[in-house]
């Protein structure tokens, strides 16, 4: 749909209505008629109506207590969209707007069955071979995406190439996974020459609607000229266009690095 279109006449209804949608959505927990019309600024007899249109057509229920939450048909219209998303797609605006505001090398890496690897991969103007392509299998101990998801994915799924990667025993695994409640903390994970030497890297999680990292979001850059420290400039930059594309592929909380 073009600029124009959306200037055009609508449904003034339906779009207050799916406002109200919205506002529900926004809580975390079912609410009264009151605290709805509170929200949205409208009056309870001019409100009920929307409401009971909503719980005929299933996407609120109205509990018995009379407190409205969510409805089962629009749960399950979100999720039929969630599937159709498709975050390498998604993500390419995101990654070109972090290219061009940093000039450096932007990348998305997944989850795979052996581990992180780059999905997407966009080379900054530096004239810098980094010898990593769309594709790329990388480490989990030692890459930036890697301790992320080692970080974010129940320990089950990352342990045994944790193992692999650090055979020296249970000592050395328990401190990986120590350093990785320091990341999940902080919400972002950083290398500095582990994984390529020279080079740094800073990378930060993309959420998806269930509130699971399904993509990590990674700049790439020599160490003498991308700041990885805590109070660098570059890492919020980062986080605030990983949070924006999360919420383009349905996550709903506005801040949970910490």
């Amino acid at each position: 749909m073009t600029t124009n279109d959306l200037k055009g006449h609508g449904i003034q209804s339906l779009e207050l209505g799916l406002d109200i949608l919205k506002k529900i959505a926004d809580q975390d927990k079912p609410l009264t008629i009151t605290e709805i019309a509170n929200l949205c600024g409208m009056s309870k007899s001019k409100l009920h109506r929307y409401l009971t249109s909503f719980c005929r057509c299933g996407f609120l229920a109205k509990q018995d207590d009379l407190r409205y939450s969510l409805g089962t048909e629009l749960i399950l219209l979100g999720l039929k969209t969630s599937e159709k998303l498709d975050v390498k797609e998604i993500s390419g605006p995101y990654l070109t707007a972090l290219r061009e505001r940093l000039n450096e090398t932007v990348a998305l890496a997944i989850w795979g069955e052996n581990g992180p690897f780059f999905l997407r991969w966009e080379e900054s103007n530096r004239a810098v071979n980094l010898g990593i392509r769309a594709g790329s299998q990388v480490s989990v101990t030692r890459s930036a995406p890697g301790k992320l998801f080692a970080a974010y994915l129940p320990q089950s799924r990352t342990l045994e190439l944790v193992k692999r990667e650090l055979p020296n025993g249970e000592l050395e695994q328990a401190a990986f996974y120590n350093e990785m409640e320091e990341v999940k903390r902080k919400g972002y994970a950083v290398t500095q020459g582990t994984l390529i030497p020279g080079i740094s890297a800073i990378s930060c999680p993309v959420f998806g609607q269930n509130g699971e990292i399904i993509a990590a979001i990674t700049v790439v850059g020599l160490i003498d000229t991308l700041d990885v420290s805590e109070n660098s400039e570059t890492i919020p930059i980062i986080m605030e266009q990983c949070l924006s594309l999360s919420h383009s592929l349905g996550y709903q909380k506005k801040f949970s690095y910490v």
